[in-house]
C-alpha cells in the first residue's frame, strides 16, 4: 500500500468522502433547497386509505415481494425518502433526474442540496463549512451562497452522493441466491405491510411492502452498520426542482 501525504484539497475530498458515507439527522424539510425547488410543497401521498384493496403481494415468493416494491417505487417515478442511522440523516425529495432537501451529520454541521441533472448546488450551515474550508485552507464555503459544480467536482458529486435517484432509473432486485424470510402481515403508520428479512451472524434488515393498493416499498429498517433505516412516502408528488435563487459560486476544485 503507498503512502500519500494529502494537499489541502485531497484532505477536503477525503472529508466530503467520509461525510458522504456517514450516517445522517433528519432535518427541517421547509429548508432553502425546498424553496429554491419552486417552492412547491407536495401532497400527502399516495398512501392507501383504510379502505384500499388488497394486492396481494403477501401471497407471493420472497423475491417477488422484493422487486415488486422496488419496482413500484421507481415506477411512480418520484417520493419523499427520510434516511436515518446512528451520526445523522438525510431528507430528500427524489425524482429521476432531480432532488432536493437536507443533509445533517452530527458534530459536522449540515448542508442544504439540489441536484438537477448534472447541475449540483450545496449550501452549508456554518459548522459544515467551517470544517470544509478548514480543510481546504481556504473561504471556499459560505453559509450566504450556493456553490455549484457537476459530478466532474470530486466535492460536489461526494456532496451529491447523497442523492439515490437511480432507485427510481434502475431499481434494485434479488439476487437469486440471496435468502430472504417472509414475515406475518403488520403495520406501518397503520398502513398494512409484509416484511420480508435478511438475516446473518447476529445483524437484519427488513424491508415492508405495502399489502394493499399499490404495493410501494414504504420502510426499511437495517441492525447493519452500512446500511440505514430508510422510510418512504409522498409516492408521485411533484418534484419541481428548480436552481437556486441568490448568490452562486462555483465550487472548488479538488
Amino acid at each position: 500500500m503507498k503512502t500519500h501525504i494529502l494537499s489541502a484539497r485531497h484532505a477536503a475530498v477525503t472529508l466530503t468522502c467520509a461525510i458522504a458515507l456517514m450516517s445522517l439527522t433528519a432535518c427541517n424539510g421547509d429548508s432553502d433547497a425546498t424553496k429554491s425547488a419552486g417552492g412547491s410543497t407536495p401532497s400527502k401521498a399516495a398512501k392507501a386509505s383504510p379502505a384500499a384493496e388488497p394486492n396481494g403481494i403477501d401471497k407471493l415468493s420472497m423475491k417477488e415481494i422484493y422487486d415488486t416494491g422496488m419496482k413500484t417505487n421507481a415506477e411512480a417515478g418520484s417520493f419523499h425518502e427520510k434516511m436515518t442511522r446512528e451520526g445523522g440523516s438525510s431528507d430528500l425529495r427524489l425524482s429521476a433526474t432531480g432532488c432536493v432537501g437536507t443533509v445533517k451529520i452530527s458534530g459536522k454541521g449540515s448542508f442544504q442540496l439540489i441536484r438537477k441533472g448534472n447541475d449540483i448546488w450545496a449550501k452549508p450551515d456554518s459548522t459544515f463549512a467551517d470544517g470544509m474550508n478548514s480543510a481546504l485552507g481556504e473561504n471556499a464555503f459560505s453559509t450566504a451562497k450556493w456553490s455549484h459544480g457537476t459530478p466532474s467536482n470530486a466535492l460536489m458529486e461526494k456532496l451529491a452522493s447523497w442523492c439515490h435517484n437511480e432507485q427510481i432509473t434502475a431499481p434494485d432486485t434479488l439476487d437469486a441466491s440471496t435468502k430472504l424470510t417472509k414475515g406475518k402481515v403488520t403495520t406501518v403508520d397503520g398502513q398494512p405491510v409484509v416484511p420480508v428479512v435478511l438475516a446473518s451472524k447476529g445483524e437484519s434488515v427488513t424491508w415492508y411492502m405495502a399489502t394493499t393498493g399499490k404495493p410501494y416499498l414504504l420502510k426499511r429498517d437495517s441492525s447493519r452498520d452500512d446500511m440505514p433505516d430508510v422510510a418512504y412516502s409522498d409516492f408521485a408528488a411533484a418534484v419541481d426542482v428548480q436552481a437556486p435563487t441568490g448568490s452562486v459560486v462555483e465550487a472548488p476544485e479538488a
